[in-house]
């Protein structure tokens, strides 16, 4: 990337996480190594556990379920945290919240399935950091789903392919954790769960 340097990159097993520390002016890349794979992402500030990446403000800061190139992703106290800088794939949801055992156990029966709550909750513990994980708090990032005629949420799957990503300039300083979504009892990841790939570049100037 020009007029930066990738200062740490860091390979997201298939369902599992990972988490990093990034600073104001860094930027987060997000890439889908294999194609159609989900990556559920939260975000706190970094040192203040208590304002945290929201879902529901960005959609209230920006006026539309959807996002675009040159929108913000806010925090619960209306700061922007990121911008979009670039997206490949253009689809992302910021309604459903990211999977838990106890969907896994009320819709499938299982009880030993892995989730994106408990990757999060994971790889934050990682950083040695005990950040409060809700899966309301998360983006599920390219993930396919859309409104039917009648509101209900259509589960659809992935159309991207390899090496898709998102790119995102951190606007303070941020704990970030990235879940490699491992649900492949719905289209989410098409059938099968994959790694992903998430990079930090930081500004040569």
């Amino acid at each position: 990337m020009h007029g930066f340097l990738l200062g740490e990159s860091i390979f997201i097993p298939a369902s599992h996480g990972r988490a990093l520390r990034a600073r104001a002016g860094d930027q987060l890349r997000l890439v889908d190594l294999e194609g159609q794979q989900v990556g559920d992402l939260v975000a706190w500030r970094d040192g203040d556990p208590a304002e945290y990446f929201s879902p529901a403000h960005t959609v209230t800061q920006n006026w539309r379920i959807t996002l675009r190139v040159g929108d913000t992703l806010a925090t619960n106290r209306r700061n922007d945290m990121f911008r979009v800088v670039a997206d490949t794939v253009g689809r992302h949801d910021l309604i459903v919240p990211c999977c838990d055992a106890e969907a896994y156990l009320r819709r499938y029966h299982l009880t030993d399935h892995r989730s994106c709550k408990t990757n999060l909750q994971e790889a934050v513990a990682a950083l040695g950091l005990d950040y409060p994980v809700e899966g309301e708090r998360a983006i599920n990032i390219f993930m396919h789903n859309r409104l039917g005629a009648a509101g209900e949420m259509i589960y659809e799957t992935p159309g991207h392919g390899p090496g898709s990503h998102l790119q995102l300039e951190c606007l303070m300083d941020v704990v970030v954790a990235v879940s490699a979504c491992p649900q492949d009892r719905s289209p989410t990841n098409g059938g099968t769960c994959t790694p992903m790939q998430l990079e930090r570049w930081t500004p040569t100037t």
